[in-house]
């Protein structure tokens, strides 16, 4: 027993000389919000490590009680977790590599799944890829999220993908909605933006004529312009783009390009 009582005073020793020499607020930035966010998480780091250590505080209490061989693999077991340095600067650097736009889709693809459960409605990916149509047929040119240069030189992130057509082709609306906005820029050319609810919008660009109106009702099938091009492209395409909760999102990931 009295074995027990010297390991146990050595090891609760060597927790507290661990935590001394710890300076868990040692970081210097001149972002202060990225200073908070390492001090809340360290702070809900150490919390943890606390319950930890009373919870197997518990079980060497119960190993003096007990002495068996069984309590004593416990007991050296427990140590060696408790024991072994954790290394903080990984821990921080792991959390600076996660990617937040994947943790947003799939919060994004959980909830909807929730609503789906609930409601009974259709997940919003399901929902546009049975439900609505091609804008346009034609060969993909320009794929989402590549690297472009506008006008001015500077690179970009293509939002949309460009559709390779013949000029003046109709272009047609894939899902019911209301016209939200038309007008005419230097990089798209003339274009249009369509609500078609529940968060969904779609976006079509490099139009040689606009056949719609704003605030004007739509439904699907209708023919909202015709194809010409824009000054970043002279040959002939459309820039079609999807959006939901204002978000961009791959077209091709939702709508399936390859149907007739």
């Amino acid at each position: 027993m009295g074995n027990y009582n010297s390991q146990y005073e050595s090891y609760y020793s060597s927790l507290i000389n661990k935590k001394k020499k710890k300076d868990y607020y040692n970081y210097k930035s001149n972002d202060s919000s990225i200073f908070k966010f390492d001090k809340n998480y360290i702070f809900k780091r150490l919390v943890r490590e606390l319950i930890g250590v009373f919870i197997l505080f518990i079980f060497v209490i119960s190993c003096k009680t007990l002495v068996t061989p069984k309590t004593k693999e416990i007991y050296s077991y427990s140590k060696k977790i408790v024991n072994e340095n954790l290394n903080y600067n990984s821990v921080l650097a792991s959390a600076k590599t996660i990617n937040l736009k994947s943790i947003e889709e799939k919060s994004i693809n959980w909830i909807e799944n929730i609503k789906t459960k609930l409601t009974g409605e259709k997940i919003i990916k399901n929902k546009i890829n049975n439900e609505f149509i091609l804008p346009v047929e034609g060969s993909i040119i320009s794929k989402f999220g590549e690297e472009i240069t506008n006008l001015n030189g500077e690179k970009k992130v293509h939002e949309g993908i460009d559709i390779s057509i013949n000029n003046n082709s109709e272009i047609i609306c894939p899902y019911e909605g209301k016209v939200k906005s038309i007008g005419e820029d230097k990089s798209l050319g003339k274009y249009i933006i369509i609500d078609h609810g529940n968060g969904i919008e779609t976006k079509y660009g490099a139009l040689g004529d606009i056949l719609v109106k704003n605030e004007e009702l739509l439904s699907k099938g209708t023919v909202i312009g015709k194809s010409g091009s824009n000054n970043e492209s002279k040959s002939p395409h459309l820039h079609f783009e999807l959006m939901y909760m204002g978000e961009n999102k791959n077209p091709e990931e939702y709508i399936n390009f390859s149907q007739k």
